[in-house]
């Protein structure tokens, strides 16, 4: 039997697969710097957009937040990163037929007015210490409406109005930070309302028809190693941890929808935002100068919707178009980028020297990409919510959750799509939404090399751990607005995370799942990257499962495949290399289990198990690092 034809049988959680050292790739990480004019704009350049679907008081909602100011440096002045009052934002929702179309049916505009209480000041933003929002000693306040506007119709609507807390200066702004003391840093994100800092509490604003708002700067919750993506593609190895947006924040809108505003929960829709400004604008010099003059229709400058597409995929020479244009017009103008993508070329040619990345007929990224709205299932359970880890005791993430969404085994149950298996299991997390804490690089990498055309029979081949940056620098909330505390301008770090690369890289990463007889075996892929050998431990569990799984595998057998060249075998783990595997410490606890230490050179690799004389019965394929 030739490798190449074995059937992949994939469990709802075995999108996990195992890649156990970083692969290099040329994608372009969310820098923020999407589009050569817009990264001339900061105060209209959106950086992220999120969208997901929680429930507040038994009730689901769809969360969406819009960021805006790449790599807002903390602390800086005298002059503060503001919103722009001369900018329309706005973030859009489709449904129904407007979302194949790339139509907005609903839109949420946010438009911003700043005042000052004494400008006889060099003082801009903070007269003194502030204790609550807009008292004496804000200087510089913000307000902001927010509108909803009927596209069908055309009709708007005023929902309300909402203040925006200070900029997190430090002395200036305590109750930001840990035990209300300026000089400490800011607050950990929480998973209680009453938990959040008395400012970003002051300021959510409850709207008509069950809407909530909050606008305000926060840290920025992307995290990638950028620099060395665009450092010809170089990659850190050993211990070095480095995350580009580490300590810097941006200024985010949120904008909480009741799903009555909505329609049904039984169906899918789109999410994306836009930044306009007016046509035209007057300047003058001299002793009578006055201030620009505004006026003219509002024109669009920026736009986002799923993350890295602009970025990632569209040729320098229509990025500014894309900026430009709605996603009614992306199958015309963008779909090419999605269906072949360059980058999945460059990546066989650089990486693999091969054709591994499928590089044509991508139909699986269009699904994504086009039109390029974040498509939100609501018919599912809420989303499960990053917080600070699962070893975070204060705030830690959802039972379930992973940054990998379903390529971690975070998934959820649709009942309006077939999903994956014909059994509706679709992503937990991005491409099915954006969840803060979602590690979009990596599954953006992982949905690359990868071929998802075909959902009954996908071939995965994981990017996990691609940039050794595996998680945030800040804790998340787990409430509204979900974006963490900004940091403190006094005192933050930039790049680094605490801790190293092996305490942020997995150690073992493992797939359950039937077995069954002839092709239908259980399958893991293993991508060695870098240049040099990586010792690993391979292990295939079936006996010791826990009780709660039912039919286990009595006897299982690992094969360790490079192409269709089986490299390494084993039934019943004493029968080689016993000494060695009890060393580890990870030898497994029944005879009949199996296990492999081997070294493998970088390269691409596949175990399979399967059972003794046709045996069948769920079980575990694993591998864990031993460098």
């Amino acid at each position: 039997m030739k490798h190449t034809h074995i059937k992949k049988t994939v469990a709802a959680t075995a999108f996990a697969l195992l890649a156990l050292a970083a692969l290099p790739s040329p994608l372009r990480a969310s820098s923020h710097m999407d589009a050569p004019l817009i990264t001339l704009d900061p105060s209209a350049n959106t950086t992220d957009v999120y969208a997901f679907l929680h429930s507040e008081n038994g009730s689901k909602v769809l969360e969406t937040a819009l960021a805006v100011y790449p790599f807002e440096e903390p602390g800086i002045g005298p002059n503060k990163y503001n919103f722009d009052d001369n900018v329309l934002y706005e973030i859009h929702v489709s449904t129904g037929a407007d979302l194949a179309a790339g139509q907005p049916t609903i839109s949420y505009q946010f438009r911003f007015t700043t005042t000052f209480k004494n400008q006889a000041t060099i003082l801009q933003s903070y007269l003194g210490v502030i204790q609550n929002v807009d008292d004496a000693n804000q200087n510089l306040t913000q307000r902001y409406t927010v509108t909803k506007v009927v596209r069908k119709t055309n009709t708007s609507t005023v929902l309300g109005s909402g203040v925006v807390p200070p900029n997190n200066q430090g002395i200036a702004t305590p109750r930001y930070e840990v035990g209300d003391k300026g000089e400490n840093a800011a607050r950990p994100g929480v998973s209680s309302p009453a938990a959040l800092d008395a400012y970003t509490a002051q300021t959510i604003a409850s709207l008509t028809g069950g809407y909530r708002a909050f606008a305000g700067q926060r840290e920025d919750g992307f995290y990638a190693d950028v620099q060395a993506v665009f450092d010809l593609l170089q990659f850190r190895t050993g211990k070095t941890t480095f995350d580009s947006q580490a300590g810097f924040n941006v200024h985010t809108m949120a904008l909480e929808i009741p799903l009555s505003e909505l329609g049904s929960d039984q169906q899918i829709v789109g999410v994306y935002a836009t930044t306009s400004r007016q046509s035209t604008t007057v300047l003058t010099d001299g002793t009578n100068s006055a201030a620009p003059t505004l006026s003219g229709p509002f024109r669009q400058v920026g736009r986002q919707g799923n993350p890295l597409f602009n970025e990632g995929l569209v040729a320098i020479q229509d990025k500014d178009l894309y900026s430009r244009t709605q996603p009614s017009a992306d199958a015309s103008l963008f779909q090419k980028y999605a269906s072949t993508p360059e980058l999945a070329k460059l990546i066989n040619t650089i990486v693999f020297k091969s054709t591994v990345a499928p590089e044509t007929n991508r139909t699986d990224l269009v699904g994504i990409f086009i039109p390029d709205l974040i498509k939100v299932d609501l018919s599912t359970a809420p989303a499960r919510l990053a917080g600070g880890g699962a070893d975070f005791a204060a705030n830690p993430d959802d039972a379930g959750f992973s940054r990998l969404g379903i390529f971690g085994g975070d998934v959820l149950t649709s009942t309006v799509q077939p999903g994956f298996g014909g059994k509706g299991t679709v992503p937990g997390g991005w491409p099915n939404g954006r969840r803060f804490g979602d590690d979009v690089l990596d599954i953006a990498v992982t949905a690359i090399i990868s071929d998802l055309r075909d959902p009954n029979n996908p071939t995965i081949r994981s990017a996990d751990g691609i940039d050794n940056v595996s998680k945030n620098d800040s804790v998340y909330n787990k409430v509204f607005p979900y974006a963490g505390t900004p940091h403190n301008g006094r005192n933050h770090e930039h790049h680094s995370i605490a801790g190293t690369v092996t305490d942020n890289r997995f150690k073992n990463i493992a797939t359950r799942g039937p077995v069954q007889t002839g092709d239908n075996v259980l399958i893991g892929g293993i991508i060695i990257g870098g240049n040099v050998n990586k010792r690993i431990i391979v292990r295939g569990i079936g006996p010791s499962l826990p009780s709660s799984v039912p039919n286990p595998l009595q006897d299982p057998v690992i094969e360790i495949y490079q192409g269709s060249t089986k490299i390494a075998s084993n039934d019943n783990w004493k029968d080689t290399d016993q000494a060695n595997i009890t060393a580890t410490g990870l030898a497994p606890t029944r005879d009949a289990e199996s296990a492999i230490i081997v070294t493998l050179a970088p390269g691409d690799y596949t175990m399979v198990l399967r059972g003794t004389k046709n045996s069948t019965g769920n079980a575990l394929v694993e591998a864990y690092d031993l460098d």
